[in-house]
């Protein structure tokens, strides 16, 4: 079955397959390829099968999509195997592969450690203090996703935590915009995430014991 693997800007080595003659890229739930980036439109881009091959077009999109460095219009371009696939400026990247070889997963940095201290609200990242330290909100976003390491965090959950005077009333985006500010002061590669994970469709967990 021909697929998409993510080399950067969702959950590494995430792989989604491409099923039926029309697949649309985008935003959840209109999309059979979601993709949680902010950057990315409800529906960003299409695969279109054609005889057995693949077409990729973009469906106008606010911030684009290129083929191998070049631009992708609503007339598309045909898929090859290993074609780069960037969407809004590469904020997301995709590879394409066609089921015929295997895939070689590039899985990049090795994550690095962190510690969260409750009493002292001090964040470590490979021993060191984060300075300046992470905002309240960022804080407790974080230290619930330490204290429960390993296990998935709801969205739910994650909005009561960071956002007390809310009650729970939070929006989606503003999730993630919170998630990516804390990956940019505790991921190696914050395109890249290996410490604060996406659960697709339900949250987020930060990997460890």
């Amino acid at each position: 079955m021909p697929l998409f693997v993510v080399i950067k800007g969702e959950s590494d080595a995430s792989v989604f397959p491409i099923e039926g003659g029309r697949c649309i890229i985008g935003k959840p739930p209109r999309a059979e390829i979601p993709l949680g980036n902010p950057y990315i439109s409800r529906t960003h881009a299409e695969v279109v099968e054609v005889e057995g091959h693949y077409r990729l077009r973009d469906l106008g999109s606010k911030n684009g999509t290129s083929l191998n460095g070049e631009s992708v219009d609503g007339a598309g371009r045909w898929l090859s195997e290993g074609d780069r696939i960037g969407l809004a400026r590469d904020q997301v990247v995709l590879r394409f592969w066609s089921g015929n070889s295997t895939i070689t997963l590039d899985l990049g940095a090795r994550s690095i450690s962190v510690r969260v201290d409750a009493k002292s609200r001090d964040v470590h990242v490979a021993d060191q203090r984060l300075d300046p330290p992470l905002s309240r909100k960022e804080f407790e976003v974080l230290r619930l996703l330490y204290e429960r390491r390993g296990e998935a965090c709801s969205k739910d959950e994650i909005a009561s935590a960071g956002w007390l005077d809310r009650g729970g009333d939070v929006s989606d985006e503003e999730i993630e915009q919170c998630i990516r500010r804390v990956r940019l002061r505790i991921e190696a590669e914050p395109s890249r995430p290996r410490v604060v994970r996406t659960v697709r469709g339900y949250g987020y967990k930060m990997e460890g014991g």
